[in-house]
């Protein structure tokens, strides 16, 4: 079995549940983003080990950065923001690359500044931060989990992802769709909240 075809069905998994319950069991999305994360990084960074070691490793390290994320849910706000940061400047360069300009390292160095950006701003926006990074990072995720089982893009460069037109119409379909349903949950939720 392909190694892109293990790790688009456990990514697209991730994202999937990112999506759905991300407001409402953010502990575990937090767990779902760290296990999608470590795997992403062996995936991408550990080309020299062999497939059945490459996929060993990055479950490895996915579940040990899992349990990271879902230990730091006191720097919720925080992470959301990077989120958001990282995600937002993804979507920015695939539309940079959709017209034809490739940043390279100038993209990866944005992407990095935006997510510190968002890490800054993040506790400054409020519980609603976590709606709208969850269904980011959801989004993002089942955009990527699908590029790597059909093989649409370039799977081993993670800024390329959203470069071509479907992947991003994709993404901003799912986003949507994610965002406004979590968004009615939370508002419901705050209502509740709020009788006396």
């Amino acid at each position: 079995m392909d190694s892109n075809f293990i790790w688009g069905i456990l990514i697209l998994v991730c994202g999937v549940f990112i999506a759905s319950y991300g407001d409402k069991l953010f502990r575990f999305s937090l767990a779902f983003l760290g296990f999608a994360l470590g795997i992403s990084l062996v995936m991408w960074l550990g080309d020299a080990l062999g497939t059945s070691m490459q996929i060993l490793v990055g479950i490895v390290a996915g579940g040990i950065l899992a349990m990271v994320f879902y230990f730091m849910v006191n720097f919720s706000l925080y992470i959301a923001g990077g989120v958001v940061g990282l995600v937002l400047m993804m979507a920015v360069l695939a539309l940079f690359r959709l017209s034809g300009l490739n940043l390279g390292i100038v993209g990866s160095i944005l992407v990095v500044a935006a997510s510190g950006a968002g890490v800054v701003f993040g506790r400054r926006m409020g519980d609603l931060i976590v709606v709208f990074a969850t269904s980011l990072a959801g989004a993002y995720l089942i955009v990527l989990g699908l590029s790597a089982l059909f093989t649409v893009g370039d799977a081993e460069n993670p800024l390329s992802t959203l470069g071509s037109a479907f992947p991003l119409v994709l993404f901003a379909a799912v986003f949507a769709v994610s965002f406004l349903t979590q968004q009615q949950a939370f508002s419901v939720r705050q209502r509740f909240l709020r009788r006396p």
